[in-house]
């Protein structure tokens, strides 16, 4: 309903369980204390993808850790918020085990829908554009499941988080965790771009890049990057009026923001 202060909040790249600077469990502390700072004004929670750094679930194993978080969400769908899940490049083995356990609704694309009246393109950010030919391999197989069938029946769970967390591990150094925004030549706008010609979306959210930025879209919309909360602490909040880009601080368990756009 329009007008009773509700929002929808978006954030990305948690990556819960990332040995990093700051401790695991500090970290997954300081989003659960976002997260109950943002309860009382949620009208719907969209977690864009890399949630978890790292996980698989068994028919009957999931990871262990994370029961505060996890408890968390359970008290949105709880009180009646929807909890929507996006898979990314380091949690798309996400299967059944959260949307059993918590009620919350799992996606494994991008979805187009549509808030206060405008249309949103929603999905975690990996895969889009042009990728090498070793990118597609692996890509296509993470996404395979007969792949993902013989591992869940050959490999045992503590063997599969080793390998997963040596997987992310080796990411971390092989690849850089940031960039500079490259407006228009990044990837991911070139795909908004491509996709507003052909479908009319004017607005876009996506996380995967580490990167925190709303860039408008000719000759309408805008692209919002939702950065991570490896460092940055950063998530959007949509109302009636527009979506505003912002930064929680932890010390002080208030946000601040750092772009927005309106409607017209």
């Amino acid at each position: 309903m329009q007008g009773d202060n509700k929002k929808i909040y978006f954030a990305s790249d948690f990556h819960l369980g990332l040995q990093t600077e700051t401790p695991p469990r500090e970290r997954e502390a300081i989003i659960v204390s976002w997260l109950h700072t943002i309860l009382p004004s949620v009208r719907a929670l969209y977690l864009l993808g890399d949630i978890f750094d790292f996980w698989w679930e068994y028919k009957r194993v999931v990871p262990k850790g994370f029961v505060r978080f996890l408890a968390t969400l359970a008290e949105f769908t709880a009180a009646g918020i929807p909890v929507h899940l996006f898979t990314g490049n380091h949690d798309v083995w996400m299967f059944d085990y959260l949307e059993q356990e918590l009620g919350a609704t799992v996606h494994r694309q991008g979805e187009l829908l549509s808030f206060y009246g405008h249309d949103f393109y929603l999905c975690h950010g990996d895969g889009l554009g042009r990728m090498t030919l070793p990118l597609r391999i692996m890509r296509a197989a993470f996404h395979s499941r007969p792949l993902q069938w013989l591992f869940a029946h050959l490999v045992h769970p503590d063997a599969a988080l080793r390998f997963g967390q040596a997987w992310s591990h080796h990411n971390r150094y092989t690849k850089s965790l940031q960039h500079a925004f490259r407006g228009d030549a990044e990837p991911v706008a070139q795909f908004a771009l491509q996709h507003y010609q052909t479908s009319g979306v004017p607005f876009y959210i996506m996380g995967h890049l580490h990167i925190a930025t709303i860039h408008p879209l000719a000759p309408a919309g805008a692209l919002t990057l939702l950065g991570d909360w490896i460092s940055q602490y950063t998530f959007a909040a949509l109302d009636e009026h527009g979506l505003i880009l912002q930064q929680y601080l932890p010390e002080t368990q208030r946000a601040t923001p750092l772009a927005s756009f309106l409607f017209s």
